[in-house]
């Protein structure tokens, strides 16, 4: 669940997007025989969450597509100018 937490952005270490860890946590403890309690899964999950606040501050990755696309539109409008200006040129 913890796992699932930073994946959502709900602890606030990144935006939310699937990240494909090799492992879930805890592995390496339930492999070593030490598999976690309950109250320590409650207590990470408490202590790794993040505010209301920061949460917010995350930026939504839809934001980012239109800046990709408004930019590649740029570029694009670029080549075209160039484009006429050298054939108006000749």
């Amino acid at each position: 669940m913890l796992k699932a937490d930073i994946d959502s952005g709900a602890t606030g270490d990144k935006i939310a997007v699937y990240d494909p860890g090799l492992s879930s946590l805890g592995t390496d403890d339930e492999a070593a025989g030490c598999a976690p309690s309950h109250q320590r899964i409650a207590l990470a999950r408490e202590t790794e969450a993040a505010s209301a606040k920061v949460r917010r501050a995350a930026r939504s990755p839809s934001l980012d597509a239109w800046i990709v696309l408004g930019f590649s539109g740029f570029i694009g409008a670029i080549g075209i100018v160039l484009s006429a200006a050298i054939w108006m040129g000749h």
